[in-house]
């Protein structure tokens, strides 16, 4: 317990003593954490059942859990001061790069869904129960790099960039995805994509070397998992998911 306790304050210690260290008022790299929560629309889903054969079965509308998603951020800044500073053009202060990585859950709980074409049930024509008893489980890992146009207000003494930095962006993602078809008797697949995300927020300098982000990020993709079910038999799963993020970033720049 007393191990912890000095790491934890030699940890501090150490924040503290970057914060205070004196520094240019902007910097040209920035590395942060970042949280907040991640909500998906409801797709449609096909599944293509043996292939050769081309039958295709849809699910209709089916409903993703809210999840909460996390990572880590490291951006640059066009500009000659700090870390890796540049001499680049005047005009070049007006944009920057970062990429990311971030990982939410992408879960598919236990629900009534309409089928096209309808199927014939025992319960009901044209529903059916999802998935098994369980549901289905999924994940979506991200690594994305955005390219980035910001403008400065507020400018002071100590931060003469500006303080308050709205911000838009735009970038390729690639996309590590998973679904767990258990509760079928599918098993789980995985699928790498290029994804398309976009985003919007607004930069906060709350010191001179330490930032505070608030943002709204779009991604959307469209993977295929590709099942063999216990008979052997295979099936696509596709689907085009839309996700949209609510961020919290927190960075340290150098």
């Amino acid at each position: 317990m007393k191990q912890k306790f000095y790491r934890f304050l030699g940890l501090g210690f150490l924040v503290l003593t970057l914060v205070a260290l004196p520094g240019v008022a902007q910097s040209a790299m920035w590395v942060g954490g970042q949280v907040g929560g991640n909500f998906a629309a409801s797709p449609d889903i096909d599944i293509t059942n043996s292939p050769a054969a081309g039958v295709t079965t849809t699910w209709k509308s089916v409903k993703i859990e809210p999840s909460v998603i996390g990572g880590i951020t490291i951006g640059y800044d066009f500009i000659k001061e700090g870390f890796l500073g540049y001499d680049w053009p005047t005009w070049m202060k007006y944009f920057s790069f970062a990429t990311d990585f971030t990982y939410n859950r992408f879960d598919m709980r236990r629900q009534y869904i309409d089928l096209t074409p309808p199927i014939l049930s025992a319960r009901v024509i044209n529903q059916d129960y999802f998935a098994g008893s369980s549901g289905v489980e999924g994940y979506m890992a991200a690594w994305t790099f955005l390219f980035m146009a910001h403008y400065g207000f507020l400018p002071d003494a100590e931060v003469p960039a500006g303080r308050l930095h709205p911000y838009v962006g735009v970038g390729p993602c690639l996309l590590f995805s998973g679904l767990d078809l258990g509760g079928m008797r599918w098993g789980n697949k995985s699928s790498l994509d290029v994804a398309l995300v976009t985003e919007a927020g607004i930069r906060f300098m709350a010191l001179k070397n330490v930032s505070l982000d608030a943002a709204f990020r779009y991604r959307w993709a469209s993977p295929t998992y590709g099942f063999v079910d216990s008979a052997g038999l295979n099936h696509d799963v596709s689907l085009d998911a839309h996700q949209f993020s609510f961020l919290f970033r927190a960075s340290y720049h150098f």
